[in-house]
């Protein structure tokens, strides 16, 4: 099984570069073939599954940015400050 665990360390991420109420950041050496660190945002869905439990997802953001608010802001096409949801579905 290749669960969050293992795939945080194949990543070479250890902890956690950034941490806040969106989530957490996650940093990794450049992927083979590629120059730049990889970074992802680790987000929990805000809607249950029918059995009660939440997803976890994990989404590539550029390496420059460095909150969880601004990462998960950043998929949405926004900077930190323009993002603030008044509801989450």
């Amino acid at each position: 099984m290749y669960g969050l665990g293992r795939y945080l360390t194949d990543l070479g991420a250890r902890v956690p570069v950034a941490k806040d109420a969106w989530g957490k950041l996650w940093r990794g050496p450049p992927l083979p073939g590629e120059l730049e660190e990889i970074q992802l945002v680790e987000v929990r869905n805000a809607t249950a599954e029918p059995d009660g439990t939440f997803k976890t997802y994990f989404l590539r953001v550029p390496p420059t940015i460095r909150s969880a608010r601004a990462a998960v802001a950043w998929t949405f096409g926004l900077d930190a400050e323009a993002y603030a949801p008044k509801v989450e579905t």
